[in-house]
């Protein structure tokens, strides 16, 4: 008879107990998942079975001030991406071959990315329709699984370098990273959406599951105080001057002073928004392959940086308004009261400070004669008699030790001597311009305060942001921070600007039509052999009723004409105020009659015969010049200048008959010459010139050396005297 023994029984107790242990551990293991942790588990299976795939948002277009001209704009293009684990693994290296043709990419680059043991890998972004069209047909023909071709955004800007330096750029993530698209990055982004999918544990897309999609909310859109031909007619000047004058940079600022808008801001060199990370500059691009990556990113962020707000400056005579203003409010002095001397030089502590005419001194002057001359000793006589503290009041009254406050990122503060450590020799400096450092922004609000009548203002570069319903969110209003000067102290300011431009150092920027108030400047940035110039020029205009205030700065000039604001700058600005204010439809201060202009307004001869020309221009007081020889009958088909140009009687029309190409000539350099020896090398080479001002020539609105059409009209501008220009 068997039987089973205790020890048996007991160990068949313990399994059994263990067995029931474990089963009741499990169990309040398998409740505590299921019930307790259920949110949790549940979240981690949906994102261990789902994927989701970004859907970006289409970034808000930037308007010029009309709301019509596109600055910035997202396009759609698309994305390919890839799940490598979907992808046949058999096939990969013969799809990589194919799409990497489709694609013009490398194959062993598309290979090395569906070989890669990750959810996800994105191909290529920003391809075009056709080429995704191409691409979706061999992947439907090729029954391939785990590629994808999806919307994407590409940013465009459609004007090119236009306005560069304020717009900004975005990043290959459509994220701004400089400019507007940087400062309103949050306006203008929008919300991304996604595309959510289901996948099996290798990986690979589930069958018979439905996506899910969410969609991306577009950005809003900006629109700019900045006029888009305003801005290309400041770009035209700048690039011109800076390259003549073989300066390192420019900068010019245009703002209309009774609202602190900004109708322009430029800066030269400049670069493509469209291909930020490509070098500017014929000597940038030598330099390229030999920099390391360091000194690449430095002279990238320098190629962006927007130095009209950035860069701070010694701004040199310009800086005189603030004394000034001092000076009136002050009750120091009368504005015409002869109470200053000119000795050419003045000693200062231990220093002797020169005036820039020391070689033939202004001798007895008033504070009004004081700016038209921008006499240095005028201004450090003023300061003595303020003194410190009182002249540091005004640089706090026009905020010059902190930034304006523009909508743009990257606003430096101006540089000013701490009060505390001021000495008398600091103060005189000062007083004139120098030992202290603004940006060119800065300058341009300080001198929209004496245009408007007193008042600080802050600068602006974007009046509206609109939602996508194309309603506006929000509009921007200008806003007036303080009053800083009496109206009868702007007034009796305007007037001595005014003085400057027809009789003082500032007549280079005067012009035939309208009434300018002007400003000279020569800054000094370093000392001894290490000094680097800048030069400068304020302009108001109409001086009547302003309607916009520009200031132009080039810094390091080396060119032929200088280092001085009146000789390189004042025309420049004087030429810009010109056709700006045109452009602007704003009336002309001064008719023809009044201008005592003599020219004559070129006929039209196309369509006339050689003969009916030759009459035609004679009878208006013009000759008619040609490239061969003519028959009496023969068909006049284009001219040059075209009709309706302006010249001065005895000027030559330049005709062209049917299939003969215009003449093309090199256009002299007459600067510093006379109008008579300008004319007479004008005429010579079979080009007509257009004479502003009298004396001698200070610019001219052509380069030298440039080919241009015979018969074109260069402009030159001329002042009595080239030695009395600070």
């Amino acid at each position: 008879m068997s039987y089973v023994s205790v020890n048996s029984q007991k160990r068949v107790l313990i399994m059994m107990i263990a067995c029931i242990s474990v089963a009741a551990l499990l169990l309040v293991r398998l409740l505590y998942i299921q019930i307790i942790k259920t949110d949790y588990y549940s979240q981690k299976a949906y994102a261990q079975q789902t994927r989701s795939k970004s859907v970006e948002p289409k970034r808000g277009t930037i308007y010029d001030t009309t709301g019509e001209r596109v600055l910035a704009q997202s396009i759609s293009t698309n994305i390919v991406t890839a799940v490598p684990n979907s992808v046949s693994k058999d096939n990969k290296e013969n799809i990589a071959t194919n799409i990497a043709q489709i694609l013009e990419k490398d194959k062993d680059e598309i290979l090395k990315k569906l070989q890669q043991n990750v959810s996800s890998v994105t191909l290529a972004t920003k391809v075009d329709q056709e080429i995704s069209q191409k691409l979706l047909e061999y992947l439907d023909e090729n029954d391939i699984t785990g590629i994808s071709v999806d919307e994407d955004m590409s940013r465009v800007y459609p004007y090119g370098t236009l306005l560069s330096h304020v717009l900004g750029f975005v990043g290959t993530d459509n994220q701004g990273l400089a400019g507007v698209e940087a400062y309103y990055e949050s306006n203008l982004a929008g919300t991304p959406g996604k595309i959510v999918a289901s996948f099996d544990g290798s990986g690979r897309e589930t069958p018979f599951t439905q996506e899910q999609y969410i969609a991306a909310e577009d950005g809003k859109d900006i629109v700019l105080t900045i006029d888009a031909t305003i801005q290309s007619i400041v770009e035209k000047y700048l690039s011109k001057a800076v390259e003549e004058n073989i300066a390192e940079y420019g900068s010019i600022v245009i703002m209309r002073p009774s609202t602190g808008e900004v109708l322009a801001m430029a800066n030269y060199p400049t670069f493509d928004p469209n291909d930020p990370f490509t070098p500017n500059t014929d000597e940038l691009k030598s330099q390229w392959d030999s920099m390391d990556t360091k000194q690449k990113s430095e002279a990238l962020n320098q190629m962006w940086r927007n130095k009209a707000i950035s860069d701070t400056q010694e701004p040199g005579s310009t800086f005189k308004l603030i004394t000034a203003t001092a000076t009136l409010e002050e009750n120091i002095v009368n504005i015409d009261d002869k109470v200053f001397y000119c000795a050419g030089q003045m000693n200062v502590g231990t220093w002797t400070i020169k005036c820039w005419r020391y070689y033939n001194p202004h001798g007895s002057e008033s504070l009004r004669e004081g700016i038209m001359n921008s006499c240095n000793p005028v201004f450090m006589q003023v300061s003595q008699k303020m003194g410190i503290p009182a002249f540091m009041e005004y640089i706090r009254a026009f905020n010059l030790n902190s930034k304006t406050g523009i909508d743009l990122p990257g606003e430096a503060t101006g540089i000013m001597h701490d009060e505390s450590a001021m000495t008398d020799v600091d103060l005189a400096t000062s007083s004139f311009g120098q030992t202290i450092q603004i940006t060119t922004l800065q300058t341009a609000v300080n001198y929209c305060a004496v245009a408007n009548g007193g008042y600080l203002v802050e600068p602006y570069v974007v009046k509206e942001i609109k939602s996508n319903s194309g309603n506006y969110d929000e509009q921007i209003e200008s806003k007036v921070l303080k009053q800083i000067m009496s109206e009868q102290t702007a007034s009796e300011l305007m007037s001595a600007l005014v003085d400057t431009v027809n009789f003082g150092t500032a007549k280079s920027g005067k012009i035939s039509d309208y009434q300018v108030a002007g400003k000279t400047a020569t800054g000094e940035n370093g000392r001894g052999d290490n000094t680097k110039y800048l030069a400068g020029f304020v302009g108001i205009g109409p001086a009547s009723n302003p309607e916009i205030v520009v200031v132009m700065n080039l810094y390091d000039p080396k060119g032929p004409s200088g280092h001085g604001g009146a000789a390189i700058c004042g025309p420049v600005v004087g030429s810009i105020i010109d056709e700006v204010l045109k452009y602007m439809d704003i009336q002309t201060d001064y008719t023809i009659e009044e201008t005592e202009s003599n020219e004559i307004v070129v006929p039209n001869v196309v369509g006339k015969t050689y003969g009916e020309a030759q009459q035609i221009l004679a009878e208006s007081g013009f000759t008619l010049n040609t490239a061969s020889e003519f028959a009496s009958d023969t068909v006049i088909t284009n001219q040059v200048p075209k009709s309706g140009a302006s010249l001065v009687s005895g000027s030559s029309i330049m005709v062209y008959k049917d299939g003969e190409e215009s003449k093309k000539v090199n256009v002299p350099d007459v600067r510093n010459m006379s109008t008579a020896e300008a004319t007479a090398a004008f005429k010579n080479v079979g080009l007509n010139v257009r004479i502003e001002g009298k004396g001698y020539v200070l610019t001219q609105d052509v380069t030298p050396q440039e080919e241009i059409e015979m018969g074109s009209i260069v402009t030159i501008k001329c002042v009595d005297d080239l030695s009395e220009l600070p």
